[in-house]
Parts: structure tokens; sequence; C-alpha cells
């Protein structure tokens, strides 16, 4: 199923995988900003929508395992430059560009080897001693893209989805710019004033509810039957409000079971806007 959703792309690839979400398994939770509807300026979302794989039925957790999806944030810590930096954004900031010049704009199941040129794939990553190394290797990936201080559109995975680290952020931010459901896509003309956030998962760790949560390094994710809300580190002030915000965005109420998750990232780019 995933193989096949990799060759979906834009709002086509958007209304599979909420279609899909119920019988893969898999949660549609809006977060990263403000409760569901709090949309003050049109255009511009103060939430953002994810797609994550519930942490048992993840799309190639094993594989990215394998491939040391565990410890990717330590090799990006580790690999993290200046350079880095700004390839990593660039790979953002170019799929979005094709992505509202309308070149994402094919028919479902075309070839994705017509992506432009700037973005590199796990193949040419595989051939560049540079960033082969840790761009090459999947995770999971969130790309916000942040417009006069507020989210424009932020859409990302828990668990990677596409065989590499490049991949995942030109996904993501293709999607931010043409298939956030809380705002409509990003304009040609709104291209060049926009800034970047960047934020790629490290592993999950379940958590004991009443355990604190450092909300500047520490994202949530609330489970709770087949929902689930994802706050994302840096979002709160405070952990208890960022763990109340997650349980309002999977709609957990008084006296409900459910579960919480903690992860970190690692961020590149403009800080996410934050709330309380």
């Amino acid at each position: 199923m995933f193989d096949r959703l990799r060759n979906l792309t834009g709002p086509t690839r958007a209304a599979v995988l909420l279609m899909a979400a119920g019988a893969a398994g898999l949660a549609v939770v809006a977060a990263a900003g403000g409760a569901r509807g709090d949309v003050a300026t049109p255009g511009l979302a103060p939430a953002a929508s994810y797609v994550t794989p519930a942490p048992q039925q993840a799309p190639q957790q094993a594989s990215a395992s394998a491939a040391g999806y565990g410890d990717v944030l330590d090799r990006l810590r580790a690999a993290r430059t200046p350079a880095l930096e700004r390839e990593i954004l660039e790979i953002a900031r170019a799929a979005v560009v094709s992505a509202t010049a309308g070149k994402e704009a094919a028919e479902p199941g075309r070839d994705r080897t017509d992506r432009p040129e700037s973005v590199p794939t796990s193949g040419t990553l595989a051939r560049d001693s540079r960033s082969g190394s840790v761009l090459g290797a999947p995770a999971g990936v969130f790309v916000a893209l942040i417009l006069d201080g507020r989210v424009r559109g932020c859409m990302g995975t828990v668990y990677p989805m596409e065989a590499s680290l490049a991949e995942e952020i030109a996904s993501a931010a293709r999607m931010a710019a043409t298939s956030d459901p809380r705002c409509p896509p990003v304009r040609p003309e709104e291209v060049a004033r926009l800034d970047y956030c960047v934020s790629v998962v490290g592993r999950l760790r379940r958590h004991e509810p009443g355990a604190p949560v450092n909300p500047r390094i520490e994202g949530v994710i609330v489970k709770t039957h087949g929902r689930s809300g994802v706050i994302l580190p840096g979002e709160a002030r405070t952990g208890a409000y960022e763990i109340a915000w997650a349980k309002r965005e999977a709609g957990v109420g008084p006296g409900d079971h459910f579960e919480l998750f903690v992860f970190e990232t690692e961020r590149f780019g403009k800080a996410l806007p934050l709330r309380r």
C-alpha cells in the first residue's frame, strides 16, 4: 500500500492517505500552533495536519531500523554544519517552488523521476559523500511553512514513507504547500516570503501520563481509540499545556484511557511559533 502511495503526490496523495487511514491503522491528526478551527487570518493555518502511523504499524519501521533510523538524530547532530542546514532547507524550498509552479500537478501514478533536479534522490545521495550518509537514511519529517510569523502549512509523518530523508523532506514540503487541509494551497507570490522549519523525528518512547515532559526538546503523541494528537518540540511553553493540547487534538474526553509517547527532533531553519 505505501509503495503505491509513494507514486502519488499533492492533493491526490493526501486524499488517499485520508481514505486509507482507518483501514491501515493510521491516525490523521492536527496540531502545531493552535486548536481546531482557530484560524484568525484567511490562508494562514495555526494548526498543521499530519498523517501519523501508529507505532506498532509504522511502514518501513523494520527496514528503517536496520538502516540506522534509530540513531538518525545522533548522526544528524554529529554531521550538522551550516552547509548541511542550507542543503536541507534548499530541498524544502525547491520542492515548494516546484509544487506552487504547477510542476507537481501531474496525474496519479506518474513517474516520480521527473522531480526537480535540485531535490536529490536516493541515487544521487549515494554518490554524494558530503550528504549521502545522513540525507540518504530514512526518517520521519515534519515541514512547516511560516509566513509572517504564522504557520502557513505543515505536513509530515512520524515514521518514514520515502526511501531517504531528502525525499521525505521534499515530499512533506510539497504536501505542506499544496495539501494541508487546514488552509488553501500556497500561492506562487507567497513563496519568496516563506520561512521553513524542518523537524527530523527520532524514535518514539512510551511515557507515563503524569510524568514531566520538557516541551523545549520533547514532542508528544497522544493516542486513543484510533485517534492521535501530535505536538512538536518547541510549540508549547509548558509540558502540561503540551500534553493537554495533544489530548484535545486526539479528542480525549474526561476519564478516557490514552497512551502517551514522547520524541525528540532535530530542527533546521526557523523556530515554530510558540503557543502559551
